[in-house]
């Protein structure tokens, strides 16, 4: 039968899933936003920022509680250590959505379409990481990680060669919004690797 300090523990596990879901769908509208200009998805970005940062808060909260109340295990104190790791990289990964969502980028029309892609891949790694966190299969991350590196690859190598057509402006930002989109994957691929013994636990 579990204990209370293994049900809590799942319990965080859920709340660090709720927030890997939402970080994603912030991050999903903030490439939305980036690509369209479309403020109102901006302004709404700004509230999952919010609340992802705030939630993010609360799981880092509840992880300490776990540490001070049940004198946990030393196997367990690694798993609450990594579950104050893994909000605290989620909340970054909720700073990147609002980074990707301010209304500066001059991206080319014709490279948009690769951008979307990343954001898409971006997005894929988060969810299959919430799927982990939740206890499911989360194969899918390095597939999309690896995906998402390819594109950002193509992309820096067009805004750097001879024939790029649009300005020194516009290839820095197609390269910083590329990698603003790859880090958030790779982020999720870090995660992923901390998560295995907080899910092993946990299950």
């Amino acid at each position: 039968m579990p204990t209370a300090f293994q049900k809590e523990l799942g319990t965080l596990a859920q709340r660090l899933a709720d927030l890997c879901a939402l970080v994603a769908i912030a991050f999903e509208e903030a490439t939305r936003c980036a690509l369209e200009s479309d403020r109102t998805l901006g302004g709404r970005v700004r509230e999952d920022v919010a609340a992802a940062a705030a939630l993010g808060a609360a799981c880092e909260e509840q992880a300490g509680a776990l540490l001070v109340l049940h004198a946990p295990r030393e196997e367990d104190v690694k798993a609450v250590v990594a579950a104050v790791h893994i909000a605290a990289d989620l909340t970054r990964m909720g700073g990147l959505a609002g980074e990707v969502a301010e209304p500066r980028w001059r991206v080319p029309v014709e490279l948009r379409p690769a951008l979307g892609r990343l954001g898409e891949y971006a997005v894929a790694a988060a969810r299959a990481l919430r799927g982990q966190l939740a206890g499911e299969d989360g194969s899918g991350v390095a597939d999309a990680v690896a995906l998402a590196g390819a594109v950002e690859r193509e992309l820096r190598t067009e805004t750097g060669g001879i024939a790029w057509p649009h300005g020194a402006a516009a290839a820095v930002d197609v390269v910083l919004l590329a990698a603003a989109q790859a880090r958030f994957a790779g982020t999720a691929a870090l995660i992923a690797r901390r998560a295995a013994r907080f899910v092993a636990i946990t299950a």
